[in-house]
């Protein structure tokens, strides 16, 4: 049975009439459009309500703004945080020579496939800067740092000793007294139920507590098992580590299309990006420049950005060497492309 005007305003029991429904409906959308902040987005609703006078402004509004024509020196030339010989090498100062450290006091997103030596690399920056008597901390979110269970297994806190021994020329008791003293490690393994506020809420304590300057983080990926987030994470923690002066690398994975989980948001987001590349020689001209045979797969490491420094412009060759298994420049790099010294 058709539908008859009882339900929409007509004459009880007249036919459905669509041409009077249109006009109701018209109608309505006027009385709307006619009514204060009609029509207008809803992300515009606060530009379009009244202002306070001057009178009526809130006294602490004013100190929210900075102006920088009231600070003191402003021009400072980037602090370098001698880590690693290779990534020391990949930032520049003005001049173009190495800044000779990691950009100091940044957020630096390193990644590249597994079992390149990401890991080992940054326990030995770690172990050096921790020699030098600055407060570090080891946030360790892929693996067991220990092996709690004697299962035989060679754990992380041995590979760290056996890397610090190997690099700082120094034994298993000197390690411990003048290195590892300076060393906090944050077990954040997300099968413990740990959450990202969780591993928040006792990243601030350490590192206001025992005045952390350094930071490693194996691997920003795994605070975040769905990896919907890593950007908005890195994002967060890069703004609390500007605001305590805390440089910060964070190991992460990369994906087959060969870029960083997270993608270009968190590219975009790091103070710094170091990428290691797998590069296929594409002939035998190719294999020849990188010291390699036509069809070779090589190994790369690339400085993507850095926005407190230039960067060097090409990739570098490397190579994993010694019992620690730390990167160096390979053999074989171009000299075309050397790396200044």
């Amino acid at each position: 049975m058709p539908p008859t005007g009882d339900n929409l305003g007509g004459q009880p029991g007249a036919p459905f009439n669509p041409q009077q429904m249109m006009q109701m409906m018209q109608m309505m959308q006027m009385m709307q459009m006619m009514q204060p902040g009609a029509g207008i987005d809803p992300s515009a609703q606060p530009f379009v309500a009244p202002q306070a006078t001057d009178a009526g402004l809130d006294a602490g509004l004013e100190a929210e703004f900075v102006r920088p024509s009231k600070l003191g020196k402003l021009i400072r030339e980037q602090d370098p945080l001698p880590f690693q010989p290779v990534l020391d090498r990949l930032c520049l100062r003005p001049d173009g020579t190495p800044l000779g450290g990691i950009p100091k006091g940044c957020t630096i997103a390193f990644a590249g496939p597994p079992g390149k030596g990401k890991t080992r690399s940054c326990l030995e920056g770690l172990l050096r800067v921790a020699a030098s008597g600055v407060p570090c901390l080891f946030v360790v979110a892929e693996e067991g740092f220990l092996d709690e269970g004697d299962s035989g297994r060679d754990p992380l806190v041995s590979r760290m000793a056996k890397i610090g021994c190997e690099v700082l020329a120094m034994g298993e008791d000197e390690l411990k007294e003048k290195v590892l003293v300076n060393v906090w490690v944050m077990q954040a393994q997300y099968h413990k139920g740990q959450s990202w506020d969780d591993f928040i809420h006792r990243y601030r304590y350490v590192v206001e507590r025992h005045k952390i300057r350094t930071v490693v983080i194996d691997s920003l990926n795994m605070l975040d098992p769905a990896k919907t987030r890593t950007a908005d994470h890195l994002s967060a923690l890069k703004t609390y580590n500007h605001e305590h002066g805390v440089t910060c690398v964070t190991i992460g994975q990369i994906r087959d299309t060969g870029m960083p989980v997270g993608g270009e948001a968190l590219m975009h987001t790091a103070d710094a990006v170091f990428l290691l590349e797998e590069m296929s020689m594409g002939s035998k001209e190719m294999g020849s420049v990188w010291g390699a045979n036509y069809r070779d797969i090589i190994t790369v490491l690339r400085a993507v950005k850095s926005v407190t420094t230039k960067i060097f412009p090409h990739p570098v060759r490397v190579a994993q060497t010694g019992e620690a298994g730390t990167l160096t420049v390979h053999p074989q790099h171009p000299e075309m492309y050397a790396l200044p010294s």
